[in-house]
Formats: C-alpha cells, sequence, structure tokens
C-alpha cells in the first residue's frame, strides 16, 4: 500500500490539518484502521486522524480520501458527527456502576 498526499491545509479555526490523500494498493481495498496507522506514520505519529471517507477509483486498484488531523480524541469529539466518530473509533462503551447493598440477611 503506498499513500500520497494530494492537498495538505491548516484550518486553525478548528483546530485540525485536513489531508486529501491518494491510495494505491493491490488486492482488496485497506481498511480505514491500516490506512489510519499509515497517515499516522507519515505525519510523525502526532495527533488523531479521523477519516471522513474512502472512494474507490473504478477499474484500478485505487483510492482516494479526506482525512482531519486533531491534536487529541476529545478535540475530534467535540467537531466531528457521531456516526463519523463511530466508523473511526467505534463506539464509546459507558461503564456502569454496580451499587452494592451491604448485608444480606
Amino acid at each position: 500500500m503506498e499513500i500520497e498526499f494530494e492537498n495538505r491545509r491548516e484550518n486553525k479555526i478548528l483546530g485540525r490539518e485536513e489531508i486529501t490523500f491518494k491510495v494505491k494498493y493491490e488486492g482488496k481495498t485497506p481498511s480505514r484502521d491500516k490506512i489510519r496507522e499509515q497517515l499516522k506514520n507519515m505525519l510523525g505519529g502526532k495527533g488523531v486522524i479521523v477519516i471522513e471517507h474512502i472512494k474507490t477509483v473504478y477499474g484500478v486498484p485505487e483510492a482516494r480520501g479526506y482525512a482531519k488531523v486533531y491534536p487529541s480524541e476529545e478535540k475530534a469529539r467535540e467537531i466531528e458527527e457521531k456516526h463519523i466518530i463511530e466508523r473511526n473509533f467505534g463506539k464509546k462503551k459507558e461503564k456502569k456502576e454496580e451499587v452494592k447493598e451491604g448485608g444480606n440477611e
């Protein structure tokens, strides 16, 4: 898999970097996780990457995508829509605390 940046720009208002990219691959389209991992390595391992979309090119082992790089996952969760966050990070599991009653007689 080979990723090439087509455009990178800083969005200071929303505190993120926006990237359009092209992915060349062999076989099936790489997963969102694999692409996110390679993008993170290319960017020096900093920030949290949220992939908006990946669209394959018909008849060619190639896809184009759009990603956003945030300084933290909390910042991404504040700005991005719920379905985009779930697509990238999965559903957030809420912890339920069980209150134990003392003394069973």
